[in-house]
Order: structure tokens, then C-alpha cells, then sequence
């Protein structure tokens, strides 16, 4: 269902809460600029065309799933929670999920009273599943008391070395910043001796040739392979041509990410084994994957592909949302898990949705969230 905007754009300001519109937009984004990234300054162009395209022209738009600001008595914009509606089918049923987004108050006067009545609007909207998967720490136990639970699968990242020294010695200095003037002499060191242990074939990190194919992925094919594999799934996203082309049009005009990489694999048969989409990042070597489906038994093949890609790209490593039906072989191939950073929350009034998330039998991948969505201040017009 599509939303009129320029209706919604006439909203009569008298304080408290209300529906997020256009006009909103600058002041929204200078508080997300102070608040959340901690500059004084007015927010960037890129950010306002940022928060325009994913709220007012994302093509999911449902006027019952809606954004919605927090004004003081003044007429100023204390509170912002965006709302990003999106569709699952359960069992040809559709499913209205609404994430969470770009949640944030001004640290002023009553703070907490804003932050629930943006939190409790938002819980009221039309969809069945109310969820976020970008919760920080100071907003995990306010979601929590407002009856939010922690999915602890989705909480989770699972990472795979693939040049380790240089992967652990940049870990280091992420974490120890008194090491980073070292940084460019240890990185020298690390490089040599992840040449030579790959040239001597003593490091198990570095990914055998595959024995399957691999192609680009189109979209076309994407929307087939999601509608067709993942069928063990008990939630799975509903994408269509104009909805999928609409993410990573998003995702790459941003470039937060870095450059995605979409290929299908192929067994030795030539049938689809399965694919994965992933980001190869321009500065820090460590890729993010945003989605892997497969066939039940080839679910190996595919993360063997996917590593040894990724290997031939360049990278250190590769990091990725926990991802339930590959746990096994994620771990029989040398990754290991990690929670940092952002923490997933549910809530529904219809408890088995619940249980579906809770479980991680939904198909939830990283272009179903808000984790893809991110302001890389690289918007081009």
C-alpha cells in the first residue's frame, strides 16, 4: 500500500508526537549528525537524501507502518524512530514485519518519556512482527521493558579468516589504538608471513580451488533462487524485479559497504548448488556477506565457494550474520562466532511469529534489515 506523501506533508505541528514528513527531513538529520555520530555541525547533503530515499521512496511504503518524530513545546524535533516496512510469506501467508530504524532522542530533558512514546507508537503500527537488528546498548533495556525480546541467533556475527595474521594484527589495532602507529610496520611483517605460509601450504586458512562453477547472479535469478531453495525456511523475504533492483541500487550508490559481488554457484551437473552476495570493502580488507542460500546438501559447496572468492578478491576475512542452517559447516570450516555491536529484538502479538524469529528458522539475511542500509556519504544525484 502506497503512501501519499505530499498529504502527509501538511501535518499541523502543535508538539509531541507525530507522523515523520518531508519537511522533517533537515532537522531529523542534524539530530541523527549530533546525536548518534557526535558532530556539532549541520548534518551532510548526503545524509538528507540518505534518510529521504529510505523513508519516502523505498518500495515498500505502507501507510500503516510510519515513521514518527517527537517535538518539544518549541516546535523542535527532540525524537526521531523511523519505520522500514518490509514483506515475508509464511506458508504463502504474507507477513508484514516493520524494522526499527535510526532510533534517537535528544539527551535533554525528558529523554526517557520521548524515547517510550516513540518506542510505544511504533509497536502500534499495522505490521505483525516489530523487530531491529541495529540495537545498541543503551536501547537494548528500554525495548526490553516495553516488552522487546533478544533473538539471540540473529545477535550473533560469524567470521572467517582467510589471511589470518594480517586479519588478527588488524583486530589488534581496532582495539588497541596505542598500536596504531605500528600499524603499517606490523602490517608489512603480517603480509610476508601470510605469503609465505600460503606458499608453503601451511596455512589452513586458505581456501581449496572449488570444485563448482560460479557466474555473475542477476536479480532475476535471485528472486528465483529465494522463492525456490530456501524451502526448510519458515519465513521467507517477499522481493520483487522492482524491489530487489531497489536495494542494491540503495546499497551501492551508497557505498558504505564497499563493491557487492552477486555470483551463483553451479554443481558439476550445472544445476543451481546455490549463491551469495557479498561486499568487498575498500580499506579494511574484511568483507561483509549480506545473503547465502543453497540446496539442503550443498550448503559446503557454497561457503567453500564463497571463501575461496573472497580469498582471490584480496581479503583478510569475512564477516557475516549468524546464519542457523550453516552453523555446521561454518564451523567444520574454520570460522568462528562473535557477538559485537548491534544487538536483533523482536515483538509480536502472535506468539509463533515469535517463535520463528527466536529459533532462526526465518530466512533473514542481511538485505532483509537495516544492517544494509547504512549512510556511506557517497550519495550520488
Amino acid at each position: 500500500m502506497q503512501v501519499d506523501i505530499e498529504s502527509k506533508s501538511n501535518v499541523v505541528r502543535s508538539g509531541g508526537l507525530r507522523p515523520f514528513v518531508l519537511t522533517d527531513i533537515g532537522p531529523v538529520a542534524n539530530l541523527i549528525w549530533r546525536v548518534l555520530h557526535g558532530h556539532q555541525e549541520p548534518a551532510p547533503p548526503s545524509l538528507c537524501t540518505h534518510l529521504h530515499d529510505l523513508f519516502f521512496n523505498n518500495p515498500w511504503l505502507d501507510d500503516g507502518i510510519v515513521s514518527r518524530v517527537f517535538e518539544n513545546s518549541d516546535g523542535k524535533i527532540i525524537g526521531f524512530f523511523g519505520a522500514l516496512p518490509r514483506i515475508m510469506s509464511l506458508q504463502g501467508r504474507q507477513i508484514r514485519l516493520a524494522f526499527g530504524s535510526n532510533f534517537v532522542v535528544d539527551p535533554g530533558s525528558r529523554a526517557s518519556m520521548t524515547a517510550i512514546q516513540l518506542v510505544r507508537s511504533f509497536m502500534k503500527g499495522t505490521q505483525d512482527i516489530s523487530i531491529s537488528d541495529s540495537v545498541n546498548e543503551m536501547s537494548r533495556p528500554l525495548l526490553r521493558s516495553l516488552g522487546f525480546t533478544v533473538v539471540p541467533i540473529y545477535s550473533l556475527q560469524w567470521a572467517r579468516p582467510l589471511r589470518p595474521t594480517q586479519y588478527a594484527s588488524q583486530m589488534l589495532t581496532r582495539m588497541k589504538r596505542s598500536l596504531k602507529p605500528f600499524g603499517s610496520v606490523m602490517g608489512l611483517t603480517c603480509r610476508i608471513i601470510d605469503a609465505l605460509a600460503e606458499t608453503a601450504h601451511l596455512s589452513p586458512y586458505r581456501p581449496n580451488v572449488p570444485a563448482t562453477d560460479d557466474e555473475e547472479l542477476d536479480t532475476a535469478t535471485l528472486l528465483h533462487c529465494v522463492s525456490t531453495i530456501p524451502g526448510k525456511h519458515g519465513l521467507v523475504p517477499q522481493y520483487d524485479q522492482s524491489s530487489i533492483d531497489w536495494i542494491f541500487n540503495f546499497i551501492s550508490s551508497r557505498n558504505a559497504l564497499g563493491v557487492i559481488r552477486k555470483r551463483l554457484v553451479r554443481n558439476a551437473d550445472g544445476k543451481i548448488a546455490g549463491w551469495y552476495v557479498y561486499a568487498v570493502p575498500g580499506k579494511t580488507g574484511i568483507g561483509e556477506v549480506l545473503q547465502i542460500g543453497s540446496q539442503t546438501a550443498s550448503a559446503g559447496e557454497v561457503l567453500d565457494h564463497l571463501f575461496y572468492d573472497a580469498w582471490k578478491m584480496g581479503l583478510l576475512a569475512l564477516h557475516g550474520r549468524m546464519e542457523p542452517n550453516f552453523m555446521q559447516e561454518l564451523t567444520n570450516r574454520s570460522c568462528f562466532s562473535f557477538r559485537h555491536g548491534s544487538w536483533t529484538l523482536v515483538h509480536s502479538s502472535q506468539p509463533e511469529l515469535t517463535s520463528l524469529i527466536q529459533s532462526g528458522t526465518a530466512f533473514f539475511s542481511r538485505l532483509d534489515g537495516e544492517g544494509c542500509f547504512r549512510h556511506g556519504g557517497n550519495v550520488i544525484r
